[in-house]
């Protein structure tokens, strides 16, 4: 259930100026306020079969210059490298390589080669009417990082189409754009492991061929600290701000189940603690052990990470537990693409009642991304005895919507996607609250599809959820990352 009543918003204002007074971190790509990149290629004026239009009818051809304008207003925080005039390859190629960091590259025409080799990320564009399709050799795209669109030289009869044409123009170049915002993206990984942690990392030859592909890819930065770090510090946080936290999570909260203010305050404590290391670090993500490792660490059992990372994740910070990178990066792109954080979590199929469930005991409360919450109950830890080990939250996420469920492999650079319609967990299961995780959802989906491709090899245990249907977007995604898309439900 999404509340939408003045109390909520309420506290969503009061906990927004809460978190700012205890030193909110800014994403990086924020402070540095970097624009992306985008070279642009024109290689004619759009001008063709129209020779015998006189100069009255000329004045309807869509000119370089309109295109490039349209683009500038629909996308902000692009900036487009390069001139309207039309010009040929080797100009193009000697005007790229003068330039610095750039992140992708539009041409209106066919793709010349130099430009391909650079790996960079394209867009091609068909100028309708102008010439005929032969130059384009789709065949030999396949396999590149490369998008084909189309925007003809003059305009569509209906400017509602004309006007979605250029949308969807703009959305292949902000896949770019959030491409680009991930070299800004620094994870704090909290392990005693190597950096790929403990759940679903690796050593060696795997973790050599992830690092390698992630700084090839989206030039991500992950930093390390030990856990020993975070147990300290959570031992440093002022006992008063951890309660004026806990105060406004409480005061937000649907209702609290077998715990109580003093175990929410040791949670609070963690997420103030986690926070104050991305500051240290300079990081704009985190990610730790969680649960399992906290429980039984060493130096003494540390609180639930649950109520941290949910906070996190609604505050727009990227915070998986258990240091799963792979969900980290799926979670942090797609948010980029789409502005809606991503459910993380464990992953079962049911073919009986052909459903899915992803169940974790963390979720951000604000599945679409705005101003809307999802009711949420504070618990205690599922396995744990009342009243003990921290707080995490049981998230009553929107049900009969479209969701699309994503899972990246930076090993196998590969992205599998499955979408499905959310459905109540309750009216299937008599315990569906008090079974295993906290949060759950269940998605009616192709079961026995999902069955047959299932990978747990390639994507492990967990599938990050974002609600709406986003699977062209991905699609056209890991084509411009180079990525193979594995479509689980097909």
């Amino acid at each position: 259930m999404i509340k939408k009543t003045k109390k909520a918003v309420l506290v969503s204002m009061l906990i927004l100026a809460l978190l700012a007074s205890v030193s909110m971190v800014i994403p990086k790509e924020i402070r540095a306020n970097e624009n992306t990149r985008i070279f642009i290629m024109f290689r004619s004026e759009g001008r063709g079969h129209e020779v015998d239009w006189d100069d009255e009818d000329m004045q309807r051809i869509l000119t370089n210059e309109e295109i490039l304008d349209e683009l500038k207003k629909r996308c902000e925080g692009v900036e487009f490298i390069g001139k309207t005039d039309p010009v040929n390859v080797e100009s193009a190629v000697k005007a790229l390589n003068q330039e610095k960091n750039i992140d992708g590259i539009v041409v209106f025409g066919p793709p010349p080669d130099e430009l391909i080799k650079t790996g960079l990320p394209i867009i091609t564009v068909f100028r309708m009417w102008q010439t005929w399709m032969a130059s384009f050799q789709f065949k030999e795209y396949k396999g590149k990082k490369i998008l084909f669109d189309c925007v003809p030289m003059v305009r569509d009869a209906d400017k509602t189409v004309f006007s979605l044409r250029m949308a969807g123009l703009s959305k292949k170049i902000k896949l770019i754009q959030a491409i680009s915002k991930m070299r800004n993206l620094r994870a704090l990984v909290i392990t005693d492991k190597p950096v790929l942690g403990a759940y679903e990392g690796g050593s060696g030859e795997y973790e050599k061929i992830f690092l390698d592909n992630l700084s090839e890819i989206f030039g991500t930065e992950l930093v390390t600290t030990p856990i020993e770090e975070l147990f300290d510090k959570i031992q440093e946080i002022d006992s008063q701000k951890a309660e004026e936290v806990t105060n406004m999570l409480i005061d937000g909260a649907y209702a609290i189940k077998n715990t109580n203010k003093t175990q929410i305050i040791e949670s609070a404590k963690v997420y103030l603690a986690m926070k104050e290391l991305m500051e240290k670090y300079d990081c704009n993500s985190i990610t730790g052990e969680g649960y399992g490792v906290y429980r039984n660490y060493k130096k003494g059992v540390i609180p639930s990470q649950g109520l941290a990372s949910s906070q996190l994740a609604t505050d727009g910070i990227i915070a998986p537990s258990e240091t799963l990178i792979n969900s980290l990066l799926t979670q942090a792109i797609v948010y980029y693409i789409t502005g809606r954080p991503g459910f993380n979590g464990d992953y079962i199929i049911d073919p009986f009642l052909d459903i899915a469930i992803i169940g974790h005991c963390e979720c951000a409360f604000n599945p679409y991304g705005d101003e809307r919450r999802s009711d949420y109950t504070i618990r205690n830890m599922p396995f744990r005895k009342k009243n003990e080990g921290g707080a995490c939250v049981q998230v009553d996420l929107p049900l009969n919507e479209t969701v699309t469920v994503l899972k990246m492999s930076m090993y196998d650079k590969k992205i599998a996607i499955f979408t499905g319609k959310t459905v109540s967990g309750r009216k299937l299961f008599e315990e569906w609250d008090d079974v295993s995780c906290r949060t759950k959802l269940a998605i009616k989906a192709n079961t026995k599809a999902l069955l047959n491709n299932s990978d747990r090899g390639t994507f492990a245990n967990h599938r990050v959820v974002f609600y709406g249907d986003f699977r062209e977007d991905i699609e056209n995604l890991a084509t411009l990352i180079g990525f193979e898309i594995v479509e689980e439900d097909k």
